[in-house]
């Protein structure tokens, strides 16, 4: 039995440049949702983040964020996430951000649903998660592997709503639907394979339910634990002709929008523009010669972020 309990990340404050900043130069790409109808972005953080011991505990913390503005029909139901644990690890305990919620009974909370220990997946239910809500799970695990090893987390999350115009996803969209979802992960296609009604009845209606995929996440096992507050990703600018290409690679969720600013000394912020990753989680953005020289002398860095995953990329400047 697992208990709910619940550490909750500081939220940054730089979300106020999404606002107040000054855009410098067009969006390369967009993301379209379906309005009005609820839209669950996965995303997943380990910490320590860099590196861990064999034998000390680490924490794998997974999101849940409905970015529907709609309160009357954005409410998802049924919220699932299905995490292939890497070997190496064994779950010790759970928390949630539902912790504080008075409902006695629970009805609506996050839990552990099953283990399938054949297949090293973990399923956390959501339950309902309401319009703008986020929701986040904890999960606890022990180091077994030794040290030179490497561990890889991959979620996928599935919902169904109950909203009056979705439409019904029949067997062929289902299943396009969840060889998409299971990201090339064989712990996770081999669950789908052996629970299929199960996974299918999360996915039943398009148009504000289905499947997406978290970011990937991977962490050193090592002789100490490292955690990093500054990312260590880099985000990596190419020169051309017509201007300065951005990459960073395969770490965001796919297809969430990312946000891009760049610093200047005393950590002073300016929002530079919003983008899309690619279906793997890669970003590729470009900016004209003439933004990228309008950037100041003094900035220190820039600075990609997904807005879901809250994963994030750097790139230093060497002036």
């Amino acid at each position: 039995m697992y208990r709910v309990g619940s550490p909750r990340a500081p939220r940054r404050a730089f979300f106020a440049l999404l606002f107040f900043g000054t855009v410098l130069v067009a969006l390369t790409g967009c993301t379209i949702g379906t309005p009005g109808l609820p839209r669950v972005w996965p995303g997943q953080a380990v910490s320590p983040n860099v590196q861990t011991r064999s034998g000390d505990l680490i924490s794998l913390t997974i999101r849940a964020t409905n970015d529907s503005r709609n309160f009357d029909f954005g409410g998802a139901t049924q919220v699932r996430t299905f995490t292939a644990l890497p070997t190496g690890v064994e779950l010790i305990d759970f928390t949630s951000s539902d912790v504080t919620k008075p409902d006695p009974t629970q009805r609506n909370q996050t839990w552990v649903e099953k283990i399938d220990l054949e297949n090293r997946v973990v399923i956390v239910s959501f339950n309902g998660i309401a319009p703008t809500e986020i929701k986040t799970a904890t999960l606890r695990l022990r180091v077994t592997a030794p040290s030179g090893t490497g561990l890889t987390f991959r979620t996928m999350l599935a919902w169904s709503n109950s909203a009056p115009d979705s439409v019904e996803c029949d067997v062929e969209c289902a299943a396009q639907g969840l060889t998409v979802a299971t990201a090339d992960d064989p712990q996770l296609s081999a669950y789908i394979e052996e629970n299929p009604e199960e996974v299918r009845a999360l996915i039943k209606t398009y148009q504000g339910g289905g499947q997406a995929v978290a970011n990937t996440v991977e962490l050193a096992v090592g002789d100490m634990p490292i955690n990093a507050t500054f990312p260590t990703t880099a985000l990596l600018a190419s020169a051309h002709l017509t201007g300065t290409e951005l990459t960073a690679k395969a770490m965001f969720a796919p297809s969430e929008p990312v946000m891009l600013w760049y610093n200047l000394p005393g950590q002073a912020a300016t929002f530079l523009f919003r983008t899309d990753a690619l279906e793997d989680g890669s970003v590729i953005c470009g900016m004209s010669a003439e933004n990228w020289a309008a950037i100041p002398q003094g900035a220190t860095s820039i600075v990609a972020r997904g807005q879901f995953s809250n994963v994030e990329a750097v790139y230093l400047f060497n002036r």
